[in-house]
């Protein structure tokens, strides 16, 4: 593919950069996967660690543990206002979220809660009382 960009500068605008950018990425290696921003909280007894998955409903969430690390597994999906709108820019991530946090020793394998709740997911993880 033969690329001109349509710019009487001599340098092409940074949105004509970044969209080229984009569409040569998703041409050859498709969407990829997204690792959205992550909080991790620390309490005596408790672990809480907080996403931000706006877009995202719980359905399309999936947590679980393993060998010491959190994964978070998600699906944003695409929703445009109507089904006549077409995009005209797209700069949220679609499609595969994927985080992974590593956890201290110590917890309890199974998180305690899972909610969403205005864009934020948080999952609540209880450490292992020691006797």
């Amino acid at each position: 593919m033969r690329w001109e960009l349509a710019s009487t500068w001599p340098w092409p605008s940074v949105d004509e950069i970044e969209r080229r950018f984009e569409e040569l990425i998703r041409e050859r290696w498709g969407a990829g996967v997204t690792a959205p921003p992550a909080d991790v909280f620390v309490a005596e007894e408790s672990i809480w660690v907080e996403l931000d998955l706006p877009g995202v409903e719980l359905r399309d969430v999936r947590v679980r543990s393993e060998a010491g690390w959190l994964w978070i597994e998600a699906m944003r999906r695409p929703r445009p206002p109507s089904e006549a709108a077409r995009p005209a820019r797209v700069e949220r991530a679609r499609g595969a979220l994927r985080r992974a946090v590593p956890l201290p020793a110590g917890l309890h394998p199974e998180p305690v809660e899972v909610t969403l709740e205005a864009g934020v997911l948080r999952i609540h993880l209880r450490k292992e009382l020691r006797s």
